[in-house]
């Protein structure tokens, strides 16, 4: 049985480099998420986030289960200061 600390890789490598793919390919992609990982990594929302017909955040849209540590260790792996 995996701890939590290894499940919780899991998604971070796999966010780190999706994040990644988008440094060139879309820049402005790339620098939103940036900005909404460093939101996060403080214990923010993410900013307003539209989910179908009604209004949530990012963290509710897609972050429910990851801690503020793990923004953190993205941030740091694609070498983007807090």
């Amino acid at each position: 049985m995996k701890t939590p600390i290894h499940a919780q890789q899991h998604p971070v490598r796999m966010m780190k480099r999706r994040i990644e793919g988008y440094r060139w390919d879309h820049p402005g992609l790339y620098s939103r998420m940036v900005s909404e990982f460093r939101n996060m990594a403080a214990g923010g929302d993410g900013g307003p986030y539209r989910l179908g017909y009604t209004w949530t955040t990012v963290r509710i849209a897609y972050f429910k289960q990851w801690t503020d540590a793990m923004f953190v260790q993205v941030l740091e792996e694609l070498g983007e200061h807090l």
